[in-house]
């Protein structure tokens, strides 16, 4: 199974695309700041959050909940703006804005997540990365994670 978080009007066919919102296109609608989320344990093999972490009040569960549905060795994809980005300050609902390390908390050999990884990851929650951190556009950064076990 593939999930598309907060899909809004980005409905991806082979997806089941999630929002907030009963709005056309979703499939299940859930509020992403409640857990757990209605997805089984290592069920997902992919999830696309596109504009969605920044948006959220409770970052640490959003990843622990990602990691918790994804299948070992399943992706994490995520979109996310960038702090120094201008539209980090122009919506007035982004709670966070990201720079190239602000997931290394997760990621084993880093030294974010070597000092402090217990306390974010909840003592479980580790990736990889997949490919190098992006920066998009000079406005977004773009994440490839795969699940550890």
């Amino acid at each position: 199974m593939r999930v598309n978080l907060g899909s809004g009007s980005d409905i991806l066919p082979g997806y089941v695309n999630h929002d907030l919102l009963e709005l056309p296109g979703i499939d299940v609608v859930h509020d992403l700041d409640v857990y757990p989320w209605p997805w089984e344990d290592g069920t997902v093999h992919r999830i696309r959050a596109f504009d969605v972490f920044e948006h959220v009040w409770h970052p640490l569960p959003f990843i622990r909940e990602c990691w918790r549905i994804l299948r070992r060795g399943g992706l994490l994809d995520m979109h996310t703006v960038h702090w120094q980005s201008p539209n980090y300050h122009r919506d007035p609902d982004h709670k966070r804005g990201l720079d190239e390390h602000s997931l290394d908390y997760w990621v084993p050999g880093t030294y974010l997540h070597d000092r402090y990884g217990p306390a974010y990851t909840g003592g479980f929650a580790r990736f990889e990365y997949a490919q190098p951190v992006q920066l998009v556009d000079g406005m977004e950064l773009q994440f490839l994670l795969r699940k550890l076990p």
